[in-house]
């Protein structure tokens, strides 16, 4: 069994497509930094219904480089230090580890299962490195699977078949997925994958094919 996991909103209690959920990496971003917030998310961002054409989709598609994307706009929004400084500090307050779902994967990790665990995630290069590297994802996941590397959106059904192509996923195995978007959960499963919404880590627990490896817990 295969099961994976998205970062924001799921593994990282921040983002959430639920905006009663939402933990913003940005809230005191005026205060800290001196970053007007609403024009930074305007510029880097994107408004709504442009996210798919801004800087940040043009980094987590793999075609911009973070550090220079930063640097274009962050002098406009009241921002003059090092864009790697002003990395560091989004990487930081978005590391808001969601114990719950680490605690579960945890055991699954320990319980001799088999089952092999996996980040599925929209993410840039370097912030997939932090993830990884120094948040410490590489102790308890086989592998991370990311945008900017496949070079496909989430919501585009190739991100879900790479994946599927490169673990020689068959069309009967179904492979479990959490994501807190359900337009990416139903792109997901368009791809073969048993993927469901996530809200709290109760949708992990009571999932019919996984509530075996609890029973001994």
């Amino acid at each position: 069994m295969r099961i994976f996991f998205d970062v924001d909103g799921v593994l990282v209690d921040g983002w959430h497509s639920d905006p009663s959920l939402r933990k913003p990496w940005d809230a005191t971003i005026e205060a800290d930094l001196g970053v007007d917030r609403a024009a930074f998310g305007d510029l880097f961002f994107g408004v709504a219904g442009g996210r798919s054409s801004s800087l940040m989709a043009d980094c987590i598609t793999g075609k911009r480089n973070l550090a220079e994307a930063l640097a274009e706009i962050l002098p406009e929004v009241g921002y003059h230090g090092d864009a790697k400084d002003f990395m560091r500090y989004w990487f930081d307050k978005d590391s808001n580890i969601n114990t719950e779902v680490f605690d579960l994967v945890e055991t699954i990790r320990s319980s001799g299962s088999g089952v092999e665990l996996y980040v599925a995630t929209g993410q840039e290069h370097c912030r997939a490195r932090f993830l990884w590297n120094e948040l410490g994802f590489s102790k308890l996941f086989d592998q991370m699977f990311y945008s900017a590397e496949i070079r496909y959106p989430k919501k585009d059904i190739r991100f879900f078949e790479t994946i599927n192509t490169r673990l020689h996923i068959g069309t009967g195995e179904r492979p479990i997925f959490f994501d807190d978007q359900p337009e990416i959960v139903a792109v997901a499963r368009q791809a073969g994958w048993d993927a469901n919404q996530f809200a709290s880590a109760s949708d992990i627990r009571q999932h019919p094919r996984l509530r075996h490896l609890w029973a001994s817990v």
